[in-house]
């Protein structure tokens, strides 16, 4: 009856279990953070459309920024080829008023980017050489920049008047002995020759401003003068800065328009482009139709495969733990496999120590039997079972190999952890045990104290490098070898596949190199 006072709803069973590990499935993971990053791309989306007024704004405001450049190094090159062909005239005086020097005159202004119409006048301000072209004034007296050229200016570009046809510019001639004015007068057609190429939109427009705020041209046209000084809200921050960009309601026709400027210090003109910005926000729709044209059959296509990559994944599960099963399996074999093998080879070694033979030999086969025992343990009590990483393997067999021999001798080791082939350790440390050995034994007699250098580095060629070195009483290179130390080095050798040799060391005592390739990584 106790399990009757159980509370209900306290129960828990297999069903549960399940519900948990469903929970947790990468499957479900899958399929949630499909559904969370639909949802966060329409958030996303839902965001960016309510910045894209902003933005798109912005853009505009770096378009006509370029426009206005663009305008402003037109103009300045077009009017200072002008002026330049000004000053030709000047240079030429008098004759500057000659038929002759006229014809000359006029072929070099046709050099222009836009042919501009030429008026000569004298000092009186009447014009010279027969009435000037159409659309300019047959005289200039009452003019405000024929009184400034009479007076000293240099040069001036005069404001639009009330029917802005043309965009003047007047040079004095005869130099401290005013003669004269030439008068240079660019068609308004050469703004809209600026404004065509920008593509700036309905309602854009490209203004010619002086820097005291005088209109001196627009295209398109506006009908009698203006001057932005006094009509412009902005024109503080006009004058203040080289270029700049600002939003505002046009005082003219009402059109609320992203202005952009940049003036020009030595003209004395501030270039203007402007983009509607109704025109500029009416791309935003358009956009958003195609994005949300592209975007809803991406979702669903990504929902779709959200939901096949979780079957597939559910599959891969499955597959998984069991292979992870039989990794781990494995894994443990390998472990007491390489265990067994070493402890195989201690029983070894004991059953040695344990046979009527000679002490030295019983030593030499003790040492040998334990290089190839430190492998295996080394590979046992690391997790890679295809490489060895040798530093703390051929170190431990220095130190076996030091701890039965001369106190007197020292060791000296310079050695890289470098990683060769499981095959390979076994001899690499065979051959070790058998040269520190050797060196140990025959190197240092009558009891003279040495060091030896036992060095292993990678080689330039991508080759392993060992080189063991001694001070001691060196070697006899015509002697026949006659121990089994040498044939079992050389037969080493070549098991690793590579070059061992045994030479005189500089000074005295004997040197030990071995080439050998290592592990592919």
């Amino acid at each position: 009856m106790a399990e009757l006072a159980q509370p209900a709803g306290k129960t828990t069973g297999p069903t549960d279990a399940a519900a948990a590990r469903l929970r947790g499935s990468p499957a479900v993971i899958v399929i949630v953070l499909a559904l969370g990053l639909i949802a966060v791309i329409f958030a996303v989306f839902a965001f960016l459309c309510w910045q894209a007024f902003g933005t798109t704004l912005q853009s505009a405001k770096g378009k006509a920024q370029t426009a206005a450049d663009i305008v402003a190094d037109d103009v300045n090159w077009t009017f200072s080829a002008g002026l330049v062909s000004l000053r030709l005239i000047d240079n030429l005086g008098s004759a500057a008023f000659d038929p002759a020097s006229r014809a000359q005159i006029e072929s070099t202004l046709k050099r222009l980017p836009v042919e501009p119409k030429l008026g000569l006048y004298d000092a009186n301000g009447a014009a010279t050489a027969g009435p000037p072209p159409e659309g300019l004034p047959p005289a200039l007296s009452a003019t405000d920049y024929f009184a400034a050229l009479r007076q000293g200016a240099d040069w001036v570009i005069p404001p639009a008047g009330a029917d802005p046809r043309d965009i003047l510019i007047a040079k004095r001639l005869g130099g401290a002995n005013f003669s004269g004015v030439a008068l240079l007068a660019f068609p308004m057609s050469l703004l809209q020759s600026f404004w065509e190429p920008q593509h700036l939109g309905k309602d854009s427009t490209v203004v010619l401003n002086r820097d005291d705020g005088w209109m001196l041209g627009r295209y398109p046209a506006l009908a009698g003068p203006l001057n932005a000084s006094k009509t412009a809200a902005n024109w503080p921050q006009i004058s203040a800065n080289a270029s700049g960009t600002y939003t505002t309601r046009s005082p003219v026709d009402g059109v609320v328009r992203v202005v952009a400027f940049r003036h020009i210090p030595e003209l004395g003109i501030i270039a203007f482009a402007t983009i509607s910005q109704d025109a500029a926000v009416a791309a935003i729709w358009s956009s958003i139709f195609i994005v949300l044209w592209l975007l809803v059959p991406i979702a669903a296509l990504l929902l779709v495969f959200a939901l096949i990559i979780a079957r597939m994944l559910r599959q891969s599960e499955r597959t998984q733990a069991k292979l992870s099963a039989a990794v781990a399996h494995n894994e443990v074999l390998f472990r007491e496999i390489h265990h067994r093998v070493k402890n195989n080879l201690q029983s070894v070694a004991s059953l040695l120590q344990m046979q009527p033979i000679d002490a030295a030999i019983k030593a030499n086969m003790g040492q040998r039997i334990a290089a190839m025992s430190a492998v295996h343990e080394h590979i046992y009590r690391s997790n890679n079972f295809s490489t060895v990483m040798v530093k703390n393997y051929l170190e431990t067999l220095i130190e076996n190999i030091r701890g039965g021999a001369d106190p007197r001798v020292e060791v000296s080791e310079e050695i890289e952890d470098l990683a060769v082939d499981k095959d390979a350790a076994t001899p690499l440390g065979l051959i070790l045990n058998e040269v520190v050995a050797n060196a140990f034994k025959h190197a240092y007699p009558d009891g003279r104290g040495g060091t030896i250098k036992v060095r292993l580095a990678k080689a330039d060629n991508g080759d392993g490098r060992l080189t063991v070195e001694d001070d001691g009483a060196g070697f006899d290179p015509a002697a026949p070898g006659k121990g089994i130390g040498q044939r079992l080095i050389r037969a080493l050798t070549d098991q690793l596949g590579g070059i061992s040799a045994m030479e005189s060391a500089p000074g005295s005592g004997s040197r030990f190199t071995l080439t050998f390739p290592l592990a592919k990584s």
